[in-house]
């Protein structure tokens, strides 16, 4: 009897064992969260490329106000001479004048639009840039993840790395402050 339960035993065992070899082993790990937009908006790194950003949308608004006020001028300098010329001359400057507004205004939407895919491009940089120290982050608290919070529904606010990030990214952007400059 004791050799037939010892048998059982080991099959069991041997069962059991076979079954555990099926599937890895995991242990839990970490799964840390980050606030990526606190970390764009509150690191050096992120505030200088939004400033590169502000610059070059603070050129494009005043280009568009000097085509504007150009605009502006030869509108009225058309006005004025619109009873010293033909019916037909005036038309034709008049639409000579539209065409051209239209293309401007075509010109600068198109610009407006190119800036607002390198503002999303801009923030796709910043990860990238930033992807490293992330990392670095991950391997010293042995994670598996990092997952942005506006993805998480609850979380303990103890996995949140976001001001330990910031602090990391803002010395390295001390080191090196040509990381926001966008490299084409």
């Amino acid at each position: 009897m004791r050799v037939l339960a010892l048998l059982i035993g080991l099959m069991s065992y041997a069962t059991l064992s076979i079954a555990q070899t099926d599937f890895p082993t995991v242990f839990p790990q970490p799964i840390l969260v980050l606030d990526q937009d606190g970390l764009f908006n509150n690191s050096k790194l992120g505030q200088a490329m939004l400033l590169i950003q502000a610059e070059k949308r603070t050129v494009l608004l005043q280009e568009s106000r000097l085509i504007s006020d150009a605009f502006v001028v030869e509108e009225k300098r058309l006005t004025e001479i619109r009873s010293e010329v033909s019916v037909e001359e005036f038309r034709q400057l008049s639409e000579d004048f539209d065409i051209r507004v239209q293309a401007a205004r075509a010109s600068q939407l198109l610009k407006d639009v190119k800036m607002q895919q390198s503002i999303d491009g801009l923030r796709r940089q910043f990860l990238i840039i930033a992807a490293p120290f992330l990392s670095e982050i991950m391997l010293r608290y042995r994670a598996s993840a990092i997952i942005d919070q506006r993805s998480v529904l609850l979380f303990n606010r103890n996995l949140d790395i976001t001001l330990e990030a910031i602090e990391i990214l803002n010395r390295a952007f001390e080191l090196n402050p040509d990381l926001a400059i966008e490299k084409e």
